[in-house]
């Protein structure tokens, strides 16, 4: 089941700790036109006085179903709840409040940080609803980081960390400076897989400077095919800011982090053959 991150957990902390400004029959008033169950709204203001970061946390981990209670009969709901559907009410109840939030102008960063989840909001239904074909940015970049610290590429910290500005720039609405660090983040990481190809020293091709001509080197040692490296230029410039007319900035940026996120992680597998295999061939 497809779930919000934690980091778009936090976006929503930060986005209600504004709400949380109102007071505490305002705030009762709006969830509750809103549709929350009376439960929740009773006791998310008699238990918590409205703490959301402790409500989020707790609707994550279960606890908020169970205050001083240990067993599935005795809960806040009224009703038999285990473990699994307290998990689907808490998972249900985030998914709500994150549309709730996002619906409103202090949500930016939480609407945008759920697309990079593969959620939209729909805002009559006050519901999440996954993107087509949706892509977790947040898996993908779990898996980035993975592969990058396996990897023992000189530059890893500093390839993580234009993806990590690139992700902050975008939830930001820094929409081109975030696919700049796009474009950075792949070109240190072809950067250091030629810069340890040329090291290693079992190849007689200059090492030439500047991303595209890197790129073609890279073909003519053979780590990529030609149909690769016609696919990685494509790709160079597609992250190129105002590429691709008739898009909207917000959506290119999107597109822009999971695609450079994915390619990135391709060239990764790749390089850990080919380091394997003494910068030579493939198995």
């Amino acid at each position: 089941m497809k779930t919000i991150s934690q980091r778009t957990i936090v976006r929503m902390m930060e986005a209600l700790a504004q709400f949380s400004s109102m007071p505490s029959n305002l705030q009762v008033r709006e969830l509750y036109e809103s549709e929350f169950p009376d439960w929740f709204v009773t006791h998310a203001n008699e238990h918590y006085e409205f703490q959301w970061d402790g409500i989020l946390r707790d609707l994550r981990n279960r606890r908020f179903f169970y205050p001083g209670y240990s067993d599935s009969s005795n809960n806040i709901t009224g009703e038999y709840l285990n473990k699994e559907k307290a998990e689907v009410y808490g998972e249900g109840l985030l998914e709500c409040l994150a549309a709730f939030i996002a619906s409103r102008q202090v949500g930016r960063a939480v609407l945008r940080s759920l697309q990079l989840d593969g959620f939209q909001v729909s805002k009559e239904k006050l519901c999440l609803v996954p993107l087509e074909g949706g892509v977790s940015e947040q898996e993908e970049e779990d898996e980035l980081a993975a592969l990058v610290g396996g990897s023992g590429l000189p530059s890893g910290s500093t390839i993580l960390k234009h993806v990590n500005d690139a992700h902050s720039l975008f939830l930001d609405g820094k929409d081109h400076p975030s696919l700049g660090e796009l474009r950075s983040f792949l070109q240190a990481l072809i950067d250091d897989i030629c810069t340890e190809t040329h090291r290693a020293g079992t190849h007689s091709v200059r090492l030439p400077g500047g991303t595209g001509p890197r790129i073609e080197y890279l073909k003519n040692v053979g780590f990529l095919t030609a149909d690769e490296e016609t696919a990685y230029r494509a790709a160079w410039g597609a992250l190129s800011a105002g590429a691709h007319p008739g898009v909207p900035a917000r959506e290119e940026a999107r597109i822009g982090l999971i695609l450079a996120l994915e390619f990135g992680q391709l060239l990764l597998l790749k390089f850990a053959n080919w380091k394997a295999n003494n910068y030579l061939r493939f198995v």
